[in-house]
Order: C-alpha cells, then structure tokens, then sequence
C-alpha cells in the first residue's frame, strides 16, 4: 500500500474535491483519481459516493479515513525518529589541536551533548600535521585545526582565532625590566613553543629575524601542558594561548612590543551522509570560538 495514496484520499475527502485535492498535492486530477481508483481496487471497496454532485464517503469510506489518518501519523512519527537518529546519535571522529583542548572545548562538548544527547564524540589530540594525515586516510571525520585541508568533497569554516601572548615563570619574569619589553631583552633567553614548522614556531622564529637575532634555545614542544611546566620552573620564555586553563598565578604574562600573529583556526569534515550533522556541530564550534575570544578580552 503506497502512503502516497492514502494522503491523496485524505485530501480528498477532507477538501471534498478532486481538483482542489490535485491543486494542493500539484498533480493532475487525473492522477487524483487514478490513486483513489488503486486504493478501491486494492481494498475491494468503493472509499466515495459518486452518485451525486457532491464527493461523500461511503461507509468503508469513513471507515478508511480514520485509519488512514493513524496511518500517516504514524509514518510522520517514524520518519521524524529517524532522522533525529541519523542526525543526532552514533559517533564522530574528531581530530583536534591541543590548544583547543585548553580553550573552549569543554564549552563545544556541552553544546553538542545539549543539541545531540545521543552522540558519541571520540577525540584524537595531535598537531596539526598528523591529524591531516589521519584524515586523509579516513580515519578521522572532522578536523579542528590550525591549517585548511583543501581536498575534494570536504568542506570547512574558519573560526576565531586564538590570540597569542609571551609568558615567563615568576622568577624569570623578576629579572626582565619592567615595562614593555622588546625582542632583544628577551632573545638570551630559551624560547619555549609549540612544535617544529607549527605557525607560533614559524611565527616566533620571524619576529626574531626581523630584529636580527636568533634565540640561543628554542624548545619545541607538543604537549602544551608541558610547556608551561617547563615556563613555570623558568627554563624559558613561552607562547600560549591567551585565556586557557594553563594560566596559573605561576605565570606572568609578558608585555612585548612584538606581538605573535593570532593563531587561525579552521573545523573541516567530509561532506558524506552526515554533512548535515558535522555542519551543526562546526557552526557551534564557531559559536564557541567567538565567546572565548570575547571573554578573553573581558
């Protein structure tokens, strides 16, 4: 029995009319009774008197329309359940860089978990490069990211950047001048950044070019966690994310006259059957980056 039929006899029998029911559904009334005259036969039964000027139900008529109305209710129900469970449960893979992790991801994990309660998030932490990798190789669904991945069907959203400061552990900091500090005054000291042709490593290695000079030491690191152990035991000056949760009363945050470019940032998916629901949950990513960006400069 095709639900398309039932919904042409509803209509018809609700509007009292062939051509009104044609106009509506945007077929032609020969259609309309076509269908009405498959569900007849099916049913070996006449649905409407047609003895008179006006469309009335017969009494199967009547009959039929109160279970074809339960009918479509109940397809309406099935396919409003499915979709919400195509797109609102399963897994996503989400590949995503550490300096996410220590801004406003907990924040991007409970706006999922209020929009989609059912879905499942599996998260992998690497730099920028690996996680490219990995999601080239189908690995990974969706990219949280410091870089673009332009490939076919994929598709992607820049976000917010994170803003970049110099800090320096309490002691260290104790013996730097006081005031706005140059690149020269810190440049005897070890750098601490993020890994090797990362763009805060590139970046920082062009400000120092630019004066000249070459820090003596730069550690490059992957984990930010151990950056600012490593800051906070004043083996170097390091560069963090402005408004993580690594600021501690143990840094000091550096006034420098040369500041780092922002660090950009890019949600990136492939575009599959789920398209719809990675597009959802890059929009709140974006929502998500935003506010953080607005609260850190609160």
């Amino acid at each position: 029995m095709n639900t398309r039929f039932l919904e042409t006899f509803v209509r018809v029998a609700s509007l009292g009319s062939f051509r009104a029911a044609a106009a509506q559904l945007n077929v032609s009334q020969a259609a309309v009774s076509s269908r009405i005259l498959a569900l007849e036969t099916e049913f070996d039964t006449q649905l409407f008197d047609r003895e008179h000027h006006e469309i009335r139900l017969t009494a199967a008529g009547t009959i039929m329309m109160d279970k074809a109305l339960r009918v479509l209710a109940a397809e309406r129900s099935l396919r409003a359940a499915m979709n919400t469970a195509v797109i609102g449960s399963g897994r996503v893979r989400l590949g995503l860089v550490s300096s996410v992790v220590h801004t406003w991801l907990c924040d991007l994990i409970a706006e999922v978990a209020t929009a989609f309660p059912q879905l499942e998030l599996e998260l992998t932490v690497e730099p920028t490069s690996n996680l490219a990798t990995q999601f080239e190789r189908g690995s990974l669904d969706m990219l949280l990211t410091t870089d673009e991945t332009p490939a076919e069907a994929v598709s992607s959203i820049s976000l917010h950047p994170l803003e970049l400061a110099w800090y320096a552990g309490i002691e260290l900091a104790s013996t730097l001048p006081a005031g706005t500090l140059s690149i020269p005054q810190i440049a005897a000291y070890p750098l601490i950044t993020f890994t090797r042709k990362s763009r805060p490593y590139l970046a920082t290695l062009e400000l120092f070019n630019e004066h000249g000079l070459r820090p003596p030491v730069m550690h490059c690191v992957t984990s930010l966690d151990a950056i600012v152990r490593l800051t906070e035991r004043g083996l170097g000056v390091a560069t963090l994310p402005c408004g993580s949760d690594l600021e501690s009363s143990s840094l000091v945050r550096l006034d420098l006259e040369a500041q780092l470019p922002a660090l950009p940032l890019y949600c990136t998916w492939r575009e599959t059957s789920d398209s719809s629901l990675y597009r959802a949950i890059g929009e709140l990513a974006a929502a998500c980056a935003q506010a953080h960006a607005l609260a850190s400069k609160a």
